[in-house]
């Protein structure tokens, strides 16, 4: 067992330990056994049953070795849903930022068209196609991965092209700690809430006008993949926002002290982006449901109509 690379936030925490609800973390804390050293030291044993301290003798080693060897899922497994958080800054160093686009909302039925992942430093793109298949490789690379709606979306469509992320890997979904901190609605409501603007036209593309923006790519026009590596790549910088912000949120509402991590400013996606096709794919859009147009033979969309 070694204490090498063990940082303040995830060390202060136990309700991963079998049987340790957050009454008894939270008792510990109170008793001024702050850490997996203070419980180490020998500080708790006059206060807990000795049951429950064979059960953090065994955890807590297990949990230094997990960190140390970086196998985040270690925590991801052990943790309450709603306290995955902790693990983020331990982690940070290696960790992937991801959001896909796809043909349509189904993995069983539905493609992966385009891959953004963003590590803290630069910004990888991954397409149909082009390059998809590079994604099984670089996946690997990563302790953590971080997404919005992941669960229910991003994951599943990746696991049925991929296979099963990494054993090591953990996987935090920022749905769950913002939504437990009152920031409820899509990621882009989200983000306007925080103050993070998205140029032009930009704030006006979802999910439905990248499925379109992946068909004009199709049809031959070069300017839409652009367009929608651009508007990908903007929903995977802000995530490193987004898990700052939820992270220092989380934090400042355990009773103990730890310092807030920095909060990093939107990065700046250089990807050129046409903004003429994005609003007369919208006008197209605002004609169908408003039932001026329908689908094109064969229900096919017809972009042109």
């Amino acid at each position: 067992m070694t204490w090498e690379g063990v940082t303040d936030t995830l060390k202060q925490t136990f309700i991963h330990v079998p049987s340790v609800g957050p009454l008894t973390e939270q008792r510990l804390w109170r008793e001024g056994i702050l850490s997996w050293e203070d419980y180490f030291a020998g500080k708790s044993h006059r206060l807990l049953p000795p049951s429950l301290c064979q059960r953090l003798d065994e955890h807590l080693e297990e949990s230094v070795d997990a960190l140390a060897l970086g196998h985040a899922r270690h925590f991801e497994t052990l943790l309450p849903a709603g306290e995955v958080w902790r693990i983020y800054p331990e982690f940070s160093k290696s960790v992937a930022f991801l959001d896909i686009e796809t043909t349509g909302l189904f993995a069983g039925a539905n493609d992966i068209t385009v891959i953004g992942l963003f590590d803290g430093e630069k910004t990888k793109v991954f397409i149909r196609g082009v390059n998809l298949a590079d994604f099984a490789e670089e996946i690997g690379k990563y302790a953590l991965i971080v997404t919005f709606n992941g669960k229910q979306f991003d994951l599943p469509f990746i696991r049925r092209v991929f296979g099963e992320l990494p054993p090591h890997q953990a996987h935090i979904d920022l749905r769950y700690p913002l939504r437990k901190l009152g920031y409820t609605g899509g990621l882009k409501a989200i983000e306007a809430q925080l103050g993070l603007e998205r140029e032009g036209v930009l704030k006006g593309v979802d999910g439905f006008l990248a499925v379109l923006l992946w068909k004009e790519y199709e049809a031959g026009n070069e300017r839409a993949l652009d367009t929608l590596i651009r508007y990908n790549l903007e929903d995977v910088v802000n995530l490193q926002h987004l898990a700052d912000f939820a992270y220092n949120q989380a934090l400042a509402r355990l009773p103990i002290a730890a310092d807030p991590i920095p909060v990093h400013l939107k990065w700046n996606v250089q990807v050129p982006f046409d903004p003429d096709l994005i609003q007369r794919l919208m006008g197209w859009v605002e004609r169908l449901h408003s039932g001026r147009i329908g689908l094109g033979p064969g229900n096919s969309f017809n972009t042109e109509a």
